[in-house]
Parts: structure tokens; sequence; C-alpha cells
């Protein structure tokens, strides 16, 4: 057999397989490792931090192409801006109506975050001289819901969705500030405590973009904004998976999240297994 056919033997099987991987559940499984920018403002103490730190993460899907999806992601980071970082969230959609043009999704999911952070003196020359110590555990809950349409187009090669989306969520910002400051002269330690407590409600507007180069390549992008009003957040995330066999695929993730004291963004690297 010619080389040349051997080739286009091969093509064939790869398309073959890939279209019948796409028709099927999938089942994904991926650790990932890389770097997260924290970033911490603090206007009223004059806190204006930001650092960068390593960041690890696993993250788990399960499609049912005509029916649903669900995918969870859970990240950590030991020593950013003098915190430990706990992050993640829970994604779960409802198909409805599938068909050629594309199907009606529904669906819910929530962020959480949690900083701990202990800086003790080492940030003294950024607020006061004074400062002898300062301490925060921050924690973030964002339920959501949402509701859109998803468009397929397929142009030959590709398999392209585009999803308009609007949903609401809240917002709970839970925590507690301490501060140490010991002033020059006779003037004896100074301690300030303070608790966060803050609940807001946001209307959501997004869009998710995403193609598959049969069982190649696919690449995903999302955006959305919260708003209420008085306060607007963005988030800005991408993924890419390289297929470098049926079930094996280097992988990349990135995500830039805004948040009421700060913004977080990551990069991410792994190895995606499908089950």
């Amino acid at each position: 057999m010619r080389k040349s056919h051997v080739r286009v033997f091969a093509w064939v099987l790869v398309l073959s397989t890939a279209s019948s991987l796409q028709a099927r559940t999938i089942r994904l499984v991926c650790p990932y490792a890389g770097t997260i920018t924290d970033a911490y403002r603090n206007e009223a103490r004059g806190m204006d931090l930001e650092d960068t730190g390593f960041l690890k993460g696993l993250f788990v899907q399960w499609v049912d192409p005509e029916r649903c999806q669900w995918n969870a992601f859970v990240y950590q980071s030991s020593d950013v801006n003098y915190s430990t970082l706990w992050g993640g969230h829970f994604i779960y959609d409802r198909y409805f109506r599938a068909g050629g043009r594309g199907k009606w999704v529904a669906g819910a999911g929530a962020e959480v975050l949690r900083i701990d952070m202990d800086a003790g003196p080492r940030i003294a020359p950024t607020i006061m001289p004074a400062l002898t110590g300062f301490s925060l555990v921050n924690n973030l809950f964002i339920p959501y819901g949402r509701f859109g349409y998803r468009f397929e187009f397929r142009p030959k090669l590709l398999v392209v969705g585009i999803m308009p989306w609007a949903g609401a969520q809240y917002q709970g910002v839970r925590g507690d500030l301490s501060l140490a400051v010991d002033p020059p002269g006779p003037a004896p330690l100074t301690r300030i405590s303070e608790s966060i407590d803050q609940d807001d409600f946001f209307g959501l507007a997004g869009l998710n973009l995403n193609s598959h180069l049969f069982h190649l390549l696919e690449l995903e992008g999302k955006v959305y904004g919260a708003f209420n009003g008085e306060s607007d957040y963005t988030s800005v995330s991408a993924m890419a998976n390289l297929f470098l066999t049926r079930r094996i695929a280097l992988s990349y993730r990135f995500k830039y999240l805004e948040l009421p004291k700060g913004t977080d963004l990551y990069h991410m690297w792994g190895l995606a297994v499908m089950l």
C-alpha cells in the first residue's frame, strides 16, 4: 500500500472515530498546574497588594451532548499575597429541544473563594510604619442561575457553538479583618478587629464560544458581566485542548475574575484524560 493511501486511510479513521466521540457521553479529568496573580485592594486602609504564586487544580467534566453537562473545578495556592487561597466552581447545564440549529440551555452554578491572609508586619511600609500585624479571612459564595440558547454551526471540518445568555446571581462575602498598631511613644499597642458581612444581588449577561476541529483541537472562550447599578464585575476565561490521541490531550486554561476587593488571574497547564 502506498504512503499516500496510508495517510488517507488514517485521516478517514480519525474523522470517523471523532464523529462517534462527539455523539456519545464524554467524561474528562484534568489535573492542572500554573500560576495565579492575586491583587487585594482596600482603599480605606491604603492597601494595594499584588503577588504571583504557584497554583494547582483539578477539573472534572461529564457531557451528554443531547441532554446535559456538568463540570467542577477546584484550585489552591499556598503562598500568594501572604495568603493561602482556595477556589472553585460547579456548573450544571440542562439542554432542551436540541435540533439542527442548536438547543436551549438552562443552567445553575456556584463560584466559591476563600482567602486566608496573615501578613504580620511585612506590609507595614505600604500602609503605616506602626503596623505590626495584619490578617484577613475572606470567604465568597456566588451561586447563580442562567438561561440561553446555543447556536451550532458545522462548516465542513468544524463544529462551532455560540451561546448568549442572561441570568442572576447572589454574592455573599463573609470574613474577619484584624490590625495590630504599635504607635511611637508610650502609647499602648492597639488592636482593631472588623467583621465582613456583605450581601448583594446582580443581573448577569454573558457569551460562551467554543469550537471543535473534529477530535483534534477544542477551543473555548467565556465572558460575562455582573451588574446591579452600584457595582459591576467582569469575568473572562478561556480553554484549549490539543488531543494527542483519542483519549489524551494537552490542556491550557486561563481566567480573570474581578472581586469586591481585587482581582484574580491564573494561567494553568495540564494533561486531560477522557474516560
